[in-house]
């Protein structure tokens, strides 16, 4: 995993979410950190202006992990583990 996007996207996530950073679990989904739909587009175009990777609608649902989202970003900007 890509530290620095790691970081990146934590820090936008608890953003939006309106929580401290520090209360964020990699094992909590992203409906239980209190990300709606409007969130997760915002996350999809900022990953698109920042790295030039587009995630299409419903590449991150509520349903997913917060390291599964991180995985995915990770992947489509072609960090290495």
């Amino acid at each position: 995993m890509n530290t620095t996007i790691n970081e990146r996207v934590l820090a936008l996530v608890a953003d939006k979410a309106e929580v401290p950073q520090a209360r964020l679990s990699l094992d909590s989904t992203l409906e239980d950190i209190g990300l709606d739909s409007l969130h997760l587009m915002e996350i999809a175009l900022w990953a698109q202006k920042e790295y030039g990777v587009v995630i299409a609608e419903g590449e991150l649902h509520h349903e997913q992990t917060l390291a599964e989202a991180l995985a995915l970003l990770d992947a489509r900007t072609g960090a290495t583990a």
